[in-house]
């Protein structure tokens, strides 16, 4: 568990400024929160440290282009810019793109945009400076903070980002419902990590996404102390920082195996949470009032409680064997023998991965599985939901009635 009684910091305020470190390994990141109006020399001065003579800017179409006016009117202080726009979902491509010598990167957009620029790379394959201007939510709080490609373990580190700035007035121009989908990742956060902040988080957590900029910076202050906490001496993520995993594989499951349009954006990852503790239940780890807490915490977060309309358990079963993402898998009914399993992330109780063999991936037979998706399909017989069993959760559990 991670020791974090209360890293929410809900009181910075217009113009303020967080500043934070993550140490992962050898890798170490200055993160930078901005409320507000703040220095517009700071990006200037961390392009100027790359010592670049060019700057790379990929971004993608849907951008606000005042956004990318913005940045561009910065960094063209020190250095001509190349803007390169990724193209649309699903034309992706898993081969990292090449950048010119002497160049740096800036990496402004969402996750896609920050993950892709982690494959971006120079004519002899090594990696060009790098830093990151997330611009949604659940790129801040996850994505921009993450060194997992950055970390390879036979290579060795790649260069660290050489900053991570996130300005939160970039989120004025996304809807309720990207910054309802952006609470995710600290919802996954509390659960398996810092339940000491399960109160703090859920009290402030709304089903309509309407959140205020100081709320918004109190969650990204309980995201970087998370990632502190675990990244510095598991960066490679197999051992306590396997946590930020909680919950991802089935949500990949989910978004892979739903109809078009059926699942909104972050949905799958609240989702995810809420199978991953039915499975943990199921399989004799989890109890009620955890389960429940889970139940309690997605609601406030305005999360589904059910799998999508057309979406059936052999279907989210389907994509999760087969690894399916992006695309509709093929329906296929697996035999839930020893042999059909998947290792995911389980939690013995609100904050403690459960661990087989040191790990924190547990083997989890299909039957299991499928038992536990069957649950979530409309109309079948209910788990744990908001006031129920509400006598069986502990003190310190309880998160103020829902609004």
């Amino acid at each position: 568990m991670c020791p974090l009684a209360s890293a929410f910091t809900p009181d910075l305020r217009r113009g303020s400024a967080l500043d934070r470190s993550l140490q992962a390994g050898p890798l170490h990141v200055p993160v930078q929160v901005r409320l507000g109006a703040g220095p517009t020399d700071e990006l200037p001065l961390a392009v100027r440290r790359t010592g670049a003579d060019r700057i790379v800017v990929l971004t993608e179409a849907s951008l606000p282009e005042a956004h990318l006016d913005r940045v561009l009117r910065l960094v063209e202080t020190v250095a001509p810019a190349e803007v390169r726009k990724l193209p649309a979902p699903p034309r992706e491509t898993a081969e990292p793109g090449v950048v010119p010598d002497g160049a740096a990167v800036v990496a402004l957009g969402g996750g896609r945009v920050v993950r892709a620029a982690d494959r971006l790379a120079r004519p002899d394959g090594t990696r060009p400076p790098l830093l990151r201007l997330p611009t949604t939510l659940r790129a801040m709080s996850d994505a921009a903070l993450s060194v997992a490609g950055l970390v390879d373990p036979v290579a060795g580190p790649h260069p660290a980002p050489v900053l991570v700035l996130e300005w939160l007035d970039f989120l004025d121009t996304l809807d309720t419902g990207a910054l309802r989908a952006g609470v995710c990742a600290v919802v996954r956060d509390v659960l398996a990590v810092a339940p000491g902040s399960y109160d703090q988080v859920a009290g402030r957590l709304l089903r309509d996404g309407r959140y205020d900029p100081e709320t918004v910076a109190g969650f990204l202050s309980l995201s970087l102390e998370v990632r502190a906490a675990l990244l510095t001496y598991d960066p490679l993520q197999t051992g306590p920082a396997a946590a930020l995993h909680y919950g991802r594989a089935l949500a990949r499951a989910l978004r892979a195996s739903a109809r078009p349009g059926t699942l909104p954006h972050g949905a799958d990852a609240l989702l995810g949470l809420l199978v991953a503790a039915r499975l943990a239940r199921l399989s004799g780890l989890l109890d009620v009032s955890a389960e429940l807490a889970h139940t309690e915490l997605v609601e406030r977060a305005g999360g589904p409680s059910a799998l999508p309309p057309g979406t059936d358990a052999e279907d989210v079963l389907g994509a999760l064997m087969s690894g399916s993402a992006g695309r509709r898998p093929p329906r296929q009914r697996a035999a839930g023998t020893g042999a059909d399993r998947v290792r995911l992330v389980l939690l013995d109780d609100l904050g403690a991965p459960h661990l087989e063999r040191g790990r924190a991936l547990s083997p989890v037979d299909t039957g299991i599985l499928r038992a536990a998706l069957d649950t979530f399909v409309p109309g079948h017989g209910p788990g744990p939901g908001p006031g129920q069993d509400r006598a069986l959760m502990p003190l310190g559990r309880q998160a103020p009635e829902s609004r």
